[in-house]
């Protein structure tokens, strides 16, 4: 049992390293992860392969589905607008 333990603390003192700054002892972990560099170019690189990988739909899916979301919208206007007047009279009655 000794052994075993002796084991471990020699192992935890090998996987740290002791750094001296100003005049304080700091203890860093020899593992630990450093913050990776932030690569432009390797990033531009990841999105095109990305966007490669993206099923565009066709120019006919494409019309279709904007004409839905035109006529969506002009009938949500149309339904707001009509609130707007109902209300807008109804204030003006009570006024």
């Amino acid at each position: 049992m000794p052994e075993e333990k002796d084991k471990k603390t020699l192992k935890l003192k090998e996987d740290k390293k002791e750094v001296k700054k100003d005049g304080k002892k700091e203890v860093k972990k020899e593992g630990a992860k450093k913050k990776p560099k932030f690569n432009l170019i390797q990033k531009w690189r990841e999105m095109v392969a990305e966007l490669k990988k993206v099923t565009w739909p066709s120019r006919k899916e494409l019309i279709r589905h904007s004409i839905v979301v035109v006529v969506f919208v002009v009938l949500i206007t149309a339904v707001i607008a009509v609130y707007d007047l109902a209300l807008s009279s109804l204030i003006k009655l009570i006024i």
